[in-house]
Order: C-alpha cells, then structure tokens, then sequence
C-alpha cells in the first residue's frame, strides 16, 4: 500500500475533511533524549466525520514540535493531516504511526486535559487517566473548557476573610512558595485545572509513572558496573514523564541527567510536592489558582491559630526556641502559631511515654504539604533505600533535635518575608537507645526500644554525632504542636 500523503494544515489542495467529526483514538506522546538533545512531542488522532459534510471520511491528525517552543507559543508545532476513504486504512497508518514514534523512545502521557493536537483533542482528557484524578475531576466538575488559554476561567475576586491577618499572610507565603519551587523547576503553571504542562494538565497516575522510572533509575545506579548510557536513558525517560525545565543546549541537558543521591533526593521531593500539590487542590477547589486564601486555609485540614506576642505561652516559646541554640545565637522569635491536626491528635501514641517537645527543620517549600497531610517517613530512604547524606544517620525514620539553630540548617527563607519557619513537635519517645556512631539501615528502634538518640560529641564524651539526633519510626510517635515563623 502506497504511504498516504502528508499535508500540512492550510497546504493549497489539501482534501476537505468535515467541519464536525469524532475522534475514535488518540495519544500524546513525550520524548526526551538526553544523548541527542531530543525534548519533543508528538500527538496522534484518528478522526472520524460525521454528519452530511462533503470530503473525506477518515483522516489521521498529528501534531508534533519541541515541548520548550509551547510554553512561550501554545500553538507552536507542525499540524499534519492523511485523508482516507475506509477507517481499516485510517486505523492501519495511525497504529503504524504509534508504533514508529514509540519504539524511536516517545513515551505515552496520561493528561487529565490535553493543550495539544485538534482543536477538538485540546481540553479533553488522553491516555489511561487513574481512578484519583477521575474522581478530583468530577469532585471539581473539570469539563476541559478553557485548557488552550482560549477562555481560560478567571478567579473571582475573593470575599473579605475571616481570618487573623498574620494566619492570612502565613498561608499566602506557603502556598506562594510551594507553587514558586515547582514551576521554577517543573515545565508547569498553576491553573485553575490543576498542574498544567506545556502538553497539558498532570494526572496523579502519571506522577507515580515517575515514581515507577526513579526506582529503576535507583536500582541501576546501586550497580557496581552501572552504564552512564543506561543512567542517561532512564533520565530521558523521566524527563519524558515529568516534563522539567532542562534548557535547549547540548550541555543544560547533559547536565540534567540523575547520577547522585542528591539528584535522587531532589526528584523525589520534587514528585511528593506535586502530589502534595494535587491533593489539596482536589480537596477544596482550585485553591492553587484561586485568591481566595480562607480556601488555601481549609485545604490545609490544620487549625492554626496565631499566639498573641504579649502573651505568656508566647514568651514561653520564644524562651524555649532561643534558649535551646548551641551553636550560634541568631535565631530570633517573629511569630508562633499553635497547630491542631486533628487523625494526628488522635492517632498519637501517649502510651509510649517520655514526652519532648522537639523541633524538626524543612524548606519552606514543604509546610504546605506538611501542614496538609503531616510529616512523612524520608520517602527517598523508604522507597529506594538510600543512606541519607542530611540527618538520616540513624536509619529510616522522623528526625527531630533539641536545638533550635541544628534544625534551622535544614530551613530555607521565604522569598518576600525572609523569614523561616520550623515546626515544634510533641514526641513519645519512650526508651531510648543511644548510639555514638553512625550506623544506617534500620527501619525500626532495637529490640526493646521505642527510639533512637544520637548522642551529642563532647569533649569527655567522643561520638560521631555533631548534635543530638531523636528519631522515632512510627510518625503515630509525633503531633505537631506549634510553627514557628523566625529569622536567623
């Protein structure tokens, strides 16, 4: 069968097609190839017209161009059509289509709303989308319209808020922070959609396909003899899933290839705010794209109520947070604010007994996703079982200290303010066993325990440890009580 013509959209002579048609099969595809510089897309139809239109009935429908070229220009790319009398013909060459771009190394995306291929395609849902973004869809009643920036819907002016003025500003700055360090990194925008790519809006499904190549990426790199050809590869492939900002140059892309644990550690961090991200705008709305900060607010599913400056409990907490430096004395007291996460209250182990309260550090990027669902196991040590080069010296488990200015290391500033926060938690330590050398790999405290405590070096007392280190490895041994807003 002789290979059906190409024409490109608007080519003088081209067949005329209906103005109403189906489409019965379409993919969106993603390549990334670190070796040969390839960040490309390629989306594929088959359409199928309907109604009394003259022209063809069948036409295979692709769309294709370099995904950095569809941020600055959504309608960039070449648009190609082939036009067939029978829908055998019209299925043979789009089947034959996929399978050449596929086996080239172009990746299937699963997008909840598509911003490429027909003008009928874009908005619409592609790929096999999971059953959690099916039901945030219909929790939000996402119809697709507006995708391609042709109407995209507005936020609203938002209504006059209830609450503290210094809650309001709290809130503001975590989710401005977590939506900066994604799209900063991500090639993404916050829409009122959800996460939204240059192909199109993100799906939970397709974040844990990016989950799926980071673990073999991982048990790769574990090889003695791993294959940076092999390394480069799977990176392309995580590329091609979690579409990221890599740079048009031979060397940006080259660059970009995960080859440490650090790389590891941040694209895992990465895919946990973005899921972060999806779960509280699922749960409330578009709260990402909306102002309306009394919605950011209730997506948190935590009390947080500011503790008045003049105030003894706040005296008692500053006291307590710049009395605890060892180190150094810059840490200075803004703001505290009390926090109820009411399945955490309730899960919290008393029984365990010898109660601390303690600080545990994060960047600013990750409160929202700590507010919202509370600390995690280091997932980077759970999943893929890296020896953590931070605090993770005791095993896999929740880090907490006593000194303030030790936990503040792992704080980042918040870009406007400047200033940091760092939570303040109740820890059921119970007996603890003490270790004075490093020693990675456990999963739970020793036999007979219910913690661990890395022992502080002191001059009559020799140890590994620069600072005392508290981990617990149930987070049911853990509430968050307070955070506190600081400058150091």
């Amino acid at each position: 069968m002789a290979k059906p013509k190409a024409w490109r959209e608007g080519a003088v002579g081209e067949p005329a097609f209906a103005s109403d048609f189906e489409i019965e099969q379409r993919a969106v595809l993603q390549w990334t190839d670190i070796q040969s510089n390839h960040n490309k897309y390629y989306a594929v139809e088959l359409h199928r017209g309907t109604g009394k239109s003259k022209g063809q009935p069948y036409r295979v429908f692709t769309h294709y161009g370099r995904t950095d070229d569809l941020e600055t220009n959504p309608n960039a790319g070449a648009r190609e059509s082939r036009y067939f009398d029978d829908g055998a013909s019209a299925g043979s060459t789009y089947q034959q289509i996929y399978r050449e771009k596929t086996a080239k190394g172009y990746k299937e995306v699963s997008l909840a709303s598509s911003k490429i291929g027909s003008r009928k395609a874009r908005g619409q849902a592609s790929g096999a989308v999971d059953q959690k973004t099916l039901e945030r869809m219909e929790s939000k009643g996402v119809d697709g319209e507006g995708v391609d920036g042709v109407g995209e819907a507005k936020p609203k002016a938002p209504p006059k808020s209830v609450l503290p003025d210094v809650v309001q500003s709290l809130v503001r700055m975590l989710f401005d922070e977590a939506t900066n360090a994604l799209t900063s990194t991500v090639a993404a925008k916050i829409t009122a959609n959800g996460i939204e790519t240059p192909l199109g809006v993100l799906t939970i499904g397709q974040i844990e396909k990016g989950e799926a190549i980071l673990k073999d990426l991982y048990d790769h790199f574990q090889k003695k003899k791993k294959s940076q050809s092999k390394m480069e590869a799977l990176s392309g492939d995580f590329y091609s899933t979690i579409p990221h900002r890599i740079g048009r140059t031979r060397d940006a892309v080259q660059a970009a290839t995960i080859s440490s644990l650090a790389d590891f550690e941040v694209k895992q961090e990465t895919l946990q705010l973005m899921k972060d991200m999806l779960k509280v705008n699922g749960e409330a709305g578009s709260v990402l794209f909306d102002d309306a900060i009394d919605a950011k607010y209730q997506a948190l599913a935590c009390h947080v109520q500011p503790v008045d400056p003049s105030s003894d409990a706040f005296e008692h907490i500053r006291k307590y947070v710049e009395g605890s430096q060892i180190k150094s004395k810059s840490i200075r007291v803004k703001r505290v604010y009390t926090l109820f996460r009411p399945p955490e209250h309730e899960a919290f182990e008393r029984k365990v007994g010898n109660e601390r309260l303690l600080f545990h550090g994060s960047r600013i990027k990750n409160w929202m996703g700590i507010l919202s669902r509370g600390i995690l196991l280091p997932k980077i040590v759970v999943s893929l079982g890296v020896n953590r080069t931070d605090a993770g010296w005791l095993g896999n488990g929740l880090y907490f200290g006593d000194a303030a200015c030790t936990s503040s290391f792992y704080t980042t500033p918040a870009r406007d303010k400047q200033t940091r926060v760092l939570g303040l938690a109740t820890v059921a330590l119970g007996k603890q066993a003490e270790f004075k050398k490093i020693t990675y790999g456990m999963n739970e405290a020793p036999a007979g325990f219910d913690s661990t405590w890395g022992v502080r070096h002191k001059a009559s007392a020799r140890s590994e440890f620069a600072d005392d280190e508290f981990v617990v490895y149930r987070t049911t041994q853990q509430r968050l009580d307070y955070l506190v807003e600081f400058t150091a």
